[in-house]
């Protein structure tokens, strides 16, 4: 039986930046499989003393969303972050809505 990798997978690398739904955590990928992610997660112990500890987690892919790339397209060249949504999403230039002062501007002239 051949594994088949979902969707969401197909454009996650190492290193890319992922937000969990379930969790509402922000994380950085340290190894990708075919239907998931592993990210280390900081935890904070107060045990004997207070210490911070990385700890792996699995997130399912049904559960993430990519955050190093455009939102729409896919794309890794020229993205920026877009303002409002209160997860930091983000969207290439030619992905991005046009602002209102520079539609009014194009506009009146």
């Amino acid at each position: 039986m051949k594994i088949r990798q979902h969707p969401r997978m197909r454009d996650i690398i190492v290193g890319d930046e992922v937000y969990s739904y379930p969790e509402n955590l922000f994380a950085r990928v340290a190894d990708v499989f075919p239907a998931a992610v592993c990210v280390k997660i900081g935890i904070l112990s107060v045990d004997d003393h207070l210490e911070i500890t990385l700890s792996p987690q699995l997130w399912r892919a049904e559960d993430i969303e990519n955050l190093s790339v455009c939102r729409y397209c896919g794309s890794r060249e020229n993205i920026r972050t877009e303002a409002g949504t209160g997860i930091p999403f983000r969207v290439c230039e030619s992905c991005s809505p046009v602002d209102e002062e520079s539609h009014t501007a194009v506009a009146g002239a």
